[in-house]
């Protein structure tokens, strides 16, 4: 069955045989890009119009209304393009269709900030043909996970505009993520402490347990995502620097020996060792039970317990119902020993 990890790890494997770099030699790595001014997009308010677009990959009808009608219950207008339903195979539409709709949508002055409806596999395919002249001067908020991640980090690295890790058009906005999104793009706050809610209905399953790795604590800037894609990143020139940040880090449907070996490759082929600290959320359908294996809390622990920097595991974000609302860019504390996390500064202005 063709899934995003199919195509993630294709994609993947020919950037690496290609484009990878020594490690810290990386366009994109501290020292050989400078960093744009930070930008923070306007604020969120009720009443305001809601970009919808499928940068990715593609949806159905029923999903689209699903969306709006969401939307509108939280009490926001909806824009889209009829190219939204678009289909091209595993795409939802061609590259270059795909990169307008986009672009278009950062420069449509009737539209407030810009969320996308899925993820899927395509962003990595259309980083060179959006126009970040167009974003940055066009600043407002843009949203998503998953395949969305190379599109989130892209644009805070090539104009400085602070994205959001957060809910897709598809997802259920319930109290806990209605909660997160609220407090990060709308009433937003010098500090807020993020909440922890486990996912109901988990109960037993450890990849939805909590734990610290290495203690300790860290502030920083916060970047990161789903840990295929930004390995797929690699050598682009469009991948985020990780020195002095706090990176935080998902997966889905991975056999834990392929999340321990894309983990190595960030490892080695970028600055991840240099990073503040390191959060991962919830690796939903990764410890699967193949023998002979590590679990995926072993696998974690193996790579990450040498480094000096604090590490925990099973914050609420990543292929789950309870996801928070993370900003790229906002400066951040992170208490591995007691597994918090906090945003020191509004995300929006």
């Amino acid at each position: 069955m063709l899934t995003r990890r199919n195509f993630i790890r294709g994609a993947g494997a020919l950037t690496a045989l290609s484009l990878a770099p020594k490690p810290g030699s990386a366009l994109g790595l501290s020292g050989l890009k400078e960093q744009p001014v930070r930008i923070l997009p306007k604020r969120l308010n009720p009443g305001d119009t809601i970009g919808l677009i499928t940068p990715s990959g593609p949806i159905n009808k029923q999903q689209l209304d699903n969306a709006v009608s969401q939307l509108k219950l939280l009490g926001f207008n909806t824009y889209y393009e009829e190219s939204v339903l678009d289909q091209y195979g595993y795409f939802a539409g061609k590259d270059a269709d795909r990169a307008s709709e986009l672009n278009k949508m950062f420069g449509n002055e009737k539209v407030d900030a810009i969320l996308c409806v899925r993820g899927g596999y395509g962003a990595i395919r259309i980083l060179d043909m959006l126009d970040y002249d167009l974003i940055k001067n066009n600043p407002k908020i843009f949203m998503g996970y998953s395949d969305i991640t190379a599109f989130l980090n892209a644009i805070y690295e090539r104009t400085g505009l602070v994205t959001f890790h957060g809910p897709l058009g598809i997802s259920s906005f319930n109290d806990f993520v209605w909660n997160s999104f609220n407090n990060v793009v709308m009433n937003s706050k010098n500090h807020y402490k993020y909440p922890y809610q486990r996912e109901p209905g988990t109960e037993g399953n450890t990849e939805f347990d909590r734990y610290t790795i290495n203690k300790g604590k860290a502030t920083g800037k916060l970047v990161g995502g789903n840990i295929s894609v930004l390995a797929s990143m690699i050598g682009s020139g469009f991948e985020p620097d990780f020195e002095h940040k706090i990176v935080f880090l998902e997966e889905i449907e991975e056999k834990t020996y392929r999340v321990d070996k894309m983990l190595v490759h960030l490892l080695q082929a970028t600055n991840l060792k240099k990073a503040a600290g390191i959060v991962f959320g919830v690796f939903n359908e990764c410890n699967i039970n193949d023998e002979p294996r590590l679990t995926l809390k072993q696998a974690v622990a193996d790579l990450f317990s040498p480094l000096s920097i604090p590490v925990s595991y099973g914050f609420p974000f990543g292929h789950i119902d309870t996801i928070i609302t993370i900003p790229i860019g906002i400066e951040a504390r992170f208490n591995a020993t007691g597994n918090t996390l906090k945003l020191l500064e509004k995300a929006v202005s």
